[in-house]
């Protein structure tokens, strides 16, 4: 290809890619897409190897059309434009992650005495904590030599490989302020932690005795129609229905940062300490005091519990039957001789 062709080509996938990002409804994402193409664009821009040129452009290509389709509110590709600014994704999570891989803790002593480079991956409290609960473990199964044992140089490059796997998909924290702008884009001060309901109540027009009351607010039942014909010749919808407005539905934007949420834990140091003088002796003396760490989930996000019982419904109830019956256990009948 000529080089005043490619020139042309190349301005206008940068235009495109910032034409599609400007509009991305999220400002949040539409600053971090516009700000990531200058940078990729200013990167490259005085590479002269063809090949590494060849695979860039088809790069930017790709994510061109993960835009549009973005902008035209396919679900997986909003999810992961969402997942990229926020840091689930790419160059944001391992900036999200360096802080909790870089805290101080104790370096594990090397395998073979005198051979640093035998000496299984440091991880700190808190990121043990993260790997552990994301259903992952820290360390692998080693494999066991039927006539000899496992060689150490080999049992630290199997230590290190599983925590570089762990480490491609542990998702960090993220600050108070973004977590908090996030649960409100997902429903915060709209919608309760407890579940759904409808946000504004129906006037009513039919008798009582259809009405639900689901998480404090009345929501109409509607009957349907007997005939579906009745809809189809009645109702003529304008041509210009069929085409999906330009700005998404609330509904929609709060089940994909809902959805988002999932993936972001909430990392806070416990506050249980030792009460004895002991440990408060033991611990003062440590470098590295040892730290408790919990995790938790935000309630709005998707997947969350929805309650079914009232605290009318419990009442007459034993609680310890109840939770019984949760479990799973049952009492034992007696055996007929």
């Amino acid at each position: 290809m000529d080089k005043a062709i490619r020139k042309r080509h190349i301005l206008s996938l940068y235009r495109s890619i910032l034409r599609e990002s400007s509009r991305f409804f999220d400002d949040y994402a539409k600053q971090f897409l516009k700000k990531r193409a200058r940078k990729r664009f200013k990167e490259y821009k005085e590479e002269t190897n063809e090949t590494r040129i060849k695979y860039k452009l088809i790069e930017a290509k790709q994510s061109l059309n993960r835009l549009k389709r973005a902008n035209i509110f396919d679900p997986k590709s909003v999810k992961r434009v969402l997942e990229f600014a926020y840091g689930r994704r790419g160059q944001m999570r391992h900036k999200l992650l360096k802080p909790i891989i870089d805290e101080p803790s104790p370096a594990p002593k090397p395998i073979v005495k005198g051979y640093p480079r035998t000496a299984p991956p440091r991880m700190s409290p808190s990121l043990k904590t993260l790997i552990t609960t994301q259903g992952k473990s820290l360390y692998p199964v080693l494999p066991v030599p039927p006539h000899k044992p496992l060689y150490p140089s080999r049992k630290a490059n199997l230590l290190w490989w599983h925590y570089s796997k762990n480490m491609r998909t542990v998702m960090p924290p993220v600050d108070d302020k973004l977590f908090d702008e996030i649960e409100k884009k997902a429903g915060k001060g709209i919608l309760t932690p407890e579940g759904i309901g409808c946000r504004m109540p129906i006037p009513s027009t039919i008798k009582s005795d259809n009405n639900k009351k689901v998480n404090n607010h009345k929501v109409q039942k509607v009957n349907h129609p007997l005939n579906t014909r009745i809809l189809k010749f009645n109702t003529k919808e304008p041509p210009y229905n069929t085409a999906k407005p330009h700005n998404p539905r609330p509904r929609f934007i709060r089940r994909m940062f809902q959805r988002l949420l999932v993936h972001i834990p909430i990392l806070k140091e416990s506050s249980s300490t030792s009460s004895s003088e002991d440990d408060k002796k033991s611990s003062s003396t440590e470098q590295y005091p040892e730290k408790h760490y919990i995790i938790k989930k935000s309630p709005w996000a998707a997947g969350r519990p929805i309650p079914l019982v009232n605290q009318n419904d419990w009442k007459g109830l034993n609680v310890e039957e109840v939770k019984n019956l949760r479990t799973g256990k049952k009492g034992k009948k007696s055996k007929k001789g």
